[in-house]
């Protein structure tokens, strides 16, 4: 409710600020494009390529989950020729906007998917809002590699409806980055082909599509949008014992941008490794200011689990 209210406000506030001089931006004559998190970021910059000015609100290292938009984020998408959002619990505040606003060309990333239902598998802390009636879905919808590929080809359609004349150059940019993806989701079904063993997460668990599109099993201590509050002593003891079976992956995972004290501790406790799993929700500042990408994040993804599952 609180969220609402505040996003309610912050859209007053950008009505007013709209006329403002000072938070315009000169953009070269360049398409105008806001996005809300990393991957659609990542995705729209491999679909406009040199024919747009992208704008990420969520700045690297920021915790997704707990993100606020700004008077200024408003304007900024007021003002843009297109605005994508993944959709789901997390951007409630983006429908309230959207909902007071007229004429913001948008596109939600969820749209261009069937999604799951959160899980909660066995010996997991659940959140404890909630209730017998609730259903939730997983709005981690691009870490499936084919998912991904649909939300570009999303991108692209919007691409050449906003800018007809530059249609070919969203086609070879998005064409070339969806080869990539591709190649990725061939390596990844290879490498899995016939895995049956566990894999277990010492934290949140935002996974839940890539791991049903390539039939993995799992446990985890919190579902994918759980806080990032103290396990319950039963899930700790649950995760333990399920890493001394002989039917899990000796590797504990944690995800990026998050304490891992969990995932470290259970490592420390069962004589393995701990690593990271990137989800790529979001990214720090260095691998931003380097150049990541959703493929390259992914790779490195893969890199990592080719030596945990070997």
């Amino acid at each position: 409710m609180l969220k609402k209210i505040f996003a309610a406000i912050l859209v007053i506030c950008a009505v007013t600020l709209c006329g403002c001089n000072s938070v315009s931006e000169n953009s070269g004559g360049k398409l105008k494009i806001v996005t809300t998190i990393f991957p659609a970021y990542d995705f729209a910059r491999n679909v406009f390529g040199d024919t747009a000015e992208i704008t990420m609100l969520l700045k690297p290292g920021m915790e997704s989950h707990s993100y606020d938009p700004s008077a200024k984020d408003i304007v900024k998408i007021d003002d843009c020729d297109l605005f994508i959002y993944n959709g789901g619990e997390s951007d409630v505040w983006v429908e309230n906007i959207l909902n007071s606003t007229e004429n913001v060309n948008s596109l939600k990333m969820t749209d261009a998917v069937e999604m799951l239902n959160e899980e909660y598998t066995e010996g997991m802390t659940e959140h404890e809002e909630i209730g017998e009636n609730t259903e939730e879905y997983d709005e981690h919808v691009w870490t499936s590699p084919k998912n991904a590929v649909l939300i570009m080809e999303s991108i692209l359609d919007k691409a050449k409806e906003i800018s007809p004349e530059n249609a070919e150059i969203f086609e070879k940019n998005a064409n070339s980055y969806i080869e990539k993806i591709n190649l990725l989701d061939k390596d990844f079904a290879e490498l899995f082909e016939g895995e049956e063993r566990f894999f277990v997460f010492g934290d949140r668990f935002p996974l839940l599509y890539f791991f049903k599109e390539y039939g993995l099993n799992y446990y985890a201590a919190f579902p994918g949008c759980g806080s990032e509050t103290e396990p319950s002593a039963q899930t700790i003891s649950f995760l333990t014992k399920k890493l001394n079976e002989e039917d899990t992956i000796k590797t504990v995972f944690y995800i990026e941008l998050s304490n891992h004290k969990l995932a470290d501790n259970l490592a420390e406790e069962c004589g393995i490794a701990a690593e990271e799993f990137h989800t790529c929700h979001n990214i720090t500042a260095l691998d931003f200011e380097a150049g990541e990408s959703y493929v390259s994040l992914m790779k490195r993804n893969y890199d990592m689990l080719k030596a945990a599952v070997e």
